[in-house]
């Protein structure tokens, strides 16, 4: 009860400022007093709705990963599968930042138990993130295997890292780093952790090879 609690208390906060700025901005358009004006006011209305989508589809993934929520039946899932459709999914993303975004590697096979639509928005959320985060021009890679220990995914970039002072604080809900010009709910991490522990699995962040952040998703081998 108390993580319920403490989530819509969070919720509420985190909704308070796009439902705001959306309701600024629609005065802004029934004020506007030429065509040019109207046209810059509907556009910003736009990106505001679209936060506002983004920051709800979140709220409702983080709620989906929190602990007792009702959970499908797990079944195998094929990460190479997961990682071929997610690169995909953010090719179009990808070519408006002039990111080269690829799968790198992927054996067939390479399989977890557990919730799809689950594993699919971690995934999402750590390749969108990469994307977002990575200067124009840059490179995101997506790959899965298998080790002695660990069935594992990872997405690596080239781009500015995280410090290793804040990988643990990015993490906690809606944790934004300062100077960021990249906007976002600060969520995304939080509900790729949730989701891993779902499954047993260990998230780190590390430096990638040559600069960058290489995000790594570890499961037990059955």
């Amino acid at each position: 009860l108390q993580t319920q609690r403490d989530f819509i208390a969070d919720a509420a906060h985190e909704l308070r400022t796009p439902l705001t700025a959306l309701q600024l901005q629609a005065q802004l358009l029934e004020r506007a007093s030429d065509l040019d004006a109207r046209q810059a006011a509907i556009g910003d209305l736009r990106a505001g709705l679209e936060r506002a989508t983004h920051v709800v589809q979140q709220l409702l993934a983080l709620a989906r990963a929190e602990p007792g929520a009702s959970q499908p039946a797990p079944v195998a899932v094929d990460l190479a599968d997961l990682c071929r459709q997610s690169v995909i999914d953010h090719t179009a993303l990808a070519a408006t930042r002039h990111i080269d975004l690829g799968l790198a590697e992927c054996p067939p096979g390479v399989s977890v138990t557990g919730q799809t639509d689950a594993l699919r928005t971690l995934l999402d959320n750590l390749v969108a993130n990469a994307v977002r985060y990575t200067p124009a021009g840059g490179r995101v890679d997506v790959r899965c295997g298998v080790d002695e220990q660990d069935v594992w995914l990872e997405v690596q970039d080239n781009g500015p890292g995280i410090p290793l002072q804040e990988r643990e604080r990015v993490f906690d809900r809606f944790y934004r780093r300062a100077g960021q010009a990249v906007s976002g709910s600060g969520l995304g991490l939080a509900i790729v952790q949730a989701i891993a522990r779902q499954h047993d699995a260990r998230v780190t962040l590390d430096d990638a090879p040559g600069g960058g952040l290489l995000a790594r998703v570890a499961f037990r081998k059955a």
